[in-house]
């Protein structure tokens, strides 16, 4: 399952994005996070201590962590350690392939 999210972390539909991660992987689904706009924070090195936490149990749970590479950029931020970037092939990849459900998390 895809949830592609655009909000960042901080604000009250990102926490909630993480929230509604977090109980799909405790159910057991394979999760990969989209990061989107705002949501490159997240997948980011500057991420808040909360939302790296919630990441780092997502990522230990075999989540994976997808962001877009020109996102990341023009807000003057780089990649963590454990995200993948990707340029607007890879997010078509992520968004037609390997994922039989795709849920869209404002």
């Amino acid at each position: 399952m895809l949830i592609a999210l655009s909000s960042s972390p901080e604000t009250p539909a990102g926490r909630q994005a993480l929230k509604l991660a977090d109980a799909l992987a405790g159910a057991g689904h394979a999760l990969t996070l989209c990061c989107l706009q705002d949501a490159a924070l997240l997948g980011s090195d500057r991420a808040s201590g909360a939302a790296r936490a919630v990441l780092d149990r997502l990522l230990d749970r075999g989540a994976r962590c997808l962001v877009l590479g020109e996102d990341l950029r023009l807000r003057g931020l780089r990649a963590g350690a454990r995200t993948l970037t990707v340029d607007h092939a890879g997010l078509i990849a992520a968004l037609t392939t390997d994922h039989d459900r795709i849920i869209g998390a404002l």
